[in-house]
């Protein structure tokens, strides 16, 4: 009889472990591994740390290719010259 009821107890404690387990436990295991894999992908991508430049309302910030201002542009390889007219119908 006494091994019947050691038994018994040992499933009450076990059955409420695992209770206590799948309600806190397991949520909290799920939410570490899902913020070590933002991370990850954070830290691949390059979105981990980047510092957002943060600018005025109303600035304006125009970024030019140095290269482009420095020698004078040449438009005739740039295409043709199609002359068009318009149509009255």
């Amino acid at each position: 009889m006494e091994i019947l009821l050691k038994f018994i107890f040992i499933v009450i404690v076990i059955y409420y472990a695992l209770r206590l387990f799948l309600r806190y436990g397991l949520p909290w295991l799920i939410n570490r591994f899902l913020k070590r894999q933002q991370e990850k992908f954070n830290n691949m991508s390059g979105f981990g740390d980047s510092v957002v430049d943060e600018k005025a309302d109303g600035e304006v910030y125009i970024k030019t290719d140095r290269d482009k201002r420095s020698k004078k542009s040449n438009d005739s390889d740039f295409g043709e010259y199609v002359e068009f007219e318009d149509i009255e119908e």
